[in-house]
């Protein structure tokens, strides 16, 4: 047997080329009657593909920008037994005897990842929906120490994907991004667009895709999550900003009859003082089922849309957002346009219509111009891109969902089998590219149910489909929203309270009429205000604050009083938006992001961190369950914690008690921290931040770039914005708020600062007052 294994490492070896560059500047060479392409996207991020004997890549890419120019700081030696390929970074080494690549981290000589020995990739010949391909599965060591993120957002309940598994396939209420994290310091980044799963088991995990030409993944490294995150971004496309007003309130449900009753609310919300920054306008004000999303108002209900988006942009300072669909119903005129060009897909849909192929340049163009002169060019704002899975009758399942998107067959550029899970990331590319030539002057925003790895750089935000109302479906979203955030995709939320409440699921037959409802109601209230996207919707019961009871009614009050601290928190948010652009930072985070070396956070499903500061841990029981609730704070190298409401003072490292009482969410602060505050506005933009309070939370150093700019144009890209870098120093007890950087029109040429200092020992903070003009000022605590 030693004889024959010989023999046979002797041929294998015999059979490997040294690898060359080709014309891109991939390194190519074959082994073992498999063609390998190598290219370097940067120090830490490697492309590996695997062509079999006789394939070739028929799958169009459609996450990363072909033309990029592949990374050249790259040396490469042939040993005899292995190819060895060095970055600044890495060290890639292909082993000749094993048939594996290795990843080792050249500063820690660390070993990352490596694929599994002799059958790390295989390839089946198949035929799906007469489209010969492979089936292909890629399988790598999982350490044992290691946890692992990412990949979308399913409702699955699970943290850490470490021994677990999960198809991924979009649906109503899951969404793929083939991108997995590690807590060992690196990233995978699944290529593949056709139906996929992924496994860990007894110390392998595998990728595994149903059609392929080749095996195609993208490495990359980093020492943290966040720089794993970062460098997914940069080879994807990085998130840009948003309008300011995106980060306030949102009101929606489904669904307003009429502008009139659509105004009726925003002046009740203005009439009440409660902020709001976006109004929603859900399915039909396009008329009846055979007009669906025909791209128009409706002229009996929704007539003179002009005179009204007017109003409601220059009286009422509220921006309107409307539902989109990928589909169209027949008695529309676009739906007879793109009839004639054979661009509908026939398997059908819940509400008759039928969905476009996006992959059709010409589908493209006739579906933009209706939208833009029916829509854009009246004055909407935002677009609620829905079901673009796209939905198809009977698809509210991942297998339903399956079935009858395979069975709408072909697309423009090749078997819907092929390209299962692309649609949102095509349909949102388009239009944001679209949208972008229109204007310089109004940010693109984008709302789907859907995405893809990638479309985070196509100013889309996601939400976790029509999920229904029950405490443990709450505390599922948190998980799918963290790990979908994990997956590099940042901005994500909700429907509060859940979208169905006395129906499909939902736990609360009596809508309104049950305490617990809007107990749970509050709850995932007080979660939404600490996700990137703050908004209220949903379908069975009304969502306006009013209809929980009226002022000085615990449900009213606490929904008042979260709205108000999401308004004053604004400064907070925007800025971490620009560090979300700018460095491809993560808002919504699992706590293994900032507390790696704590291992008992790896696997923490109810509790967070929004932003670098405050811990969030969402309440997921009733009180009639327990009238305590339980928040471990993580042990970090500054140990200590904050009580946001009473300022209390508590050691890391421990689980801490607190009493169950519906107005307080258990919210936390990381000792050595900085957060500004504003007034509360009835809008984001209703007037310049001339006054902030300054929280100091000591305990440690801590810095934060207070950012702000004119709030919705693209000139932040050339640098039309502010920028002011706050440290603390904690040996000295100076807080020393630095000179201004930049400026932009209707900036505050001065700002008064209250500065408020948390200290241990103290049972109340010290606060001292200063006003800056823009220069450096220090503030000195003795």
């Amino acid at each position: 047997m030693k004889y024959f294994v010989f023999c046979l490492s002797t041929i294998l070896l015999l059979s490997c080329s040294s690898a060359v560059k080709d014309q891109d500047g991939n390194f190519v060479f074959s082994f073992d009657s498999i063609t390998y392409n190598i290219g370097f996207y940067s120090s830490s991020c490697v492309h590996v593909q695997s062509f079999p004997l006789g394939s070739r890549l028929k799958t169009h890419r459609l996450v990363v920008d072909t033309a990029k120019i592949l990374y050249d700081k790259v040396s490469y030696k042939d040993f005899g037994d292995s190819l060895v390929f060095y970055t600044d970074e890495l060290t890639v080494t292909f082993d000749k005897h094993k048939s594996n690549f290795r990843f080792v981290n050249n500063r820690s000589k660390r070993v990352l990842l490596k694929e599994t020995e002799y059958d790390s990739r295989t390839f089946t010949p198949a035929i799906h929906g007469n489209d010969s391909c492979f089936e292909v599965t890629h399988r790598f060591v999982s350490s044992s120490d290691e946890a692992l993120y990412g990949l979308g957002q399913y409702q699955n309940g699970i943290i850490n994907y470490k021994n677990n598994s999960v198809k991924l396939l979009q649906s109503n209420m899951d969404i793929v991004n083939p991108f997995l994290v590690s807590t060992s310091g690196y990233g995978i980044l699944w290529d593949n667009y056709s139906s996929s799963e992924f496994k860990d088991s007894a110390g392998v995990y595998s990728f595994y895709s149903e059609v392929a030409d080749v095996s195609d993944y993208y490495f990359m490294a980093g020492e943290n999550v966040d720089d794993v995150i970062a460098e997914y971004r940069t080879l994807t496309g990085h998130a840009p900003m948003f309008g300011k007003w995106v980060y306030g309130f949102w009101q929606s449900k489904e669904r307003y009859k009429s502008f009139e009753e659509l105004e009726c609310v925003v002046d009740e919300y203005r009439k009440r003082n409660i902020p709001l920054d976006n109004i929603v306008q859900d399915w039909e004000y396009w008329g009846d089922k055979p007009y669906w999303n025909r791209l128009c108002f409706d002229k009996e209900k929704f007539n003179n849309p002009d005179t009204v988006i007017s109003r409601l942009h220059n009286d009422k300072n509220v921006h309107l957002m409307v539902s989109v669909w990928p589909g169209f119903g027949p008695e529309t005129e676009v739906y007879k346009e793109l009839d004639s060009i054979g661009a509908l897909y026939e398997e059908k849909t819940w509400a008759g219509y039928k969905v476009f192929d996006v992959y059709n340049p010409k589908a493209r163009d006739i579906v933009w111009t209706y939208l833009k002169n029916g829509l854009y060019d009246k004055g909407v704002d935002a677009w609620w891109a829905d079901a673009t899975e796209p939905s198809f009758r009977e698809g509210f399942t991942q297998e339903k969902q399956e079935e009858k998107t395979k069975s709408a067959r072909n697309s423009y550029i090749g078997s819907l089998y092929r390209y299962l899970n692309t649609y949102s990331l095509e349909l949102t590319k388009d239009w944001y590219n679209r949208f972008r030539k229109e204007t310089s002057d109004k940010r693109v925003f984008i709302f789907t149910r859907s995405a893809f790895a990638s479309q985070q750089r196509y100013a889309t935000a996601v939400w976790s489909g029509d999920v229904s109302a029950s405490w443990e479906n709450m505390n599922k979203q948190l998980v799918a929203g963290l790990n979908l955030s994990m997956s590099g995709i940042p901005y994500w939320t909700s429907d509060t309270g859940g979208f169905f409440v006395t129906e499909r699921g939902g736990d609360f037959p009596e809508g309104l009429d049950s305490h617990e409802y809007k107990e749970l109601y509050s709850r995932w209230f007080q979660f939404g205000a600490f996700t990137p996207i703050f908004r209220a919707h949903g379908t069975n019961v009304p969502r306006e604050v009013w209809q929980f009871g009226k002022p000085g009614d615990i449900f009213y009050e606490n929904q008042l009083k979260y709205i108000n601290l999401r308004y004053s928190l604004l400064p907070y948010i925007y800025s971490i938006s620009y560090k979300v652009t700018t460095e491809g930072y993560t808002m919504l985070r699992g706590l293994c992001m900032d507390f790696k070396d704590d291992k008992s956070t790896y696997d923490i499903n109810n509790a967070y961190m929004f932003g670098p500061s405050l811990l969030v841990r969402p309440v997921f029981h009733p009180s009639s369950v327990s009238n305590t609730v339980h928040t471990y704070l993580p042990m970090y190298e500054g140990k200590i914690w904050y009580d946001f409401w009473t300022g209390e003072l508590i050691e890391g490292g421990k689980e801490h008690i607190k009493s169950n009482e519906i107005q307080n969410l258990p919210l936390y602060v990381k000792g050595g921290s900085i957060i500004p505050f504003a007034k509360v506005k009835q809008y984001a933009m209703e007037h310049p931040d001339d006054e902030l309070e300054l929280r100091i939370y000591s305990g440690s150093d801590a810095s934060f770039l207070l950012y702000d700019d004119e709030g919705d144009s693209y000139r932040y890209e050339d640098n039309v914005c502010s920028k002011v870098l706050i440290e603390w120093n904690e040996n000295d007890r100076i807080l020393k708020i630095g000179k201004r950087n930049g400026a932009y029109p209707g900036m505050p040429e001065r700002i008064r600062f209250s500065v408020k200092l948390y200290s241990p020992g103290k049972s109340v903070p010290i606060i001292k007052d200063c006003i800056y003009n823009g220069d450096e000022v220090n503030v000195v605590f003795k």
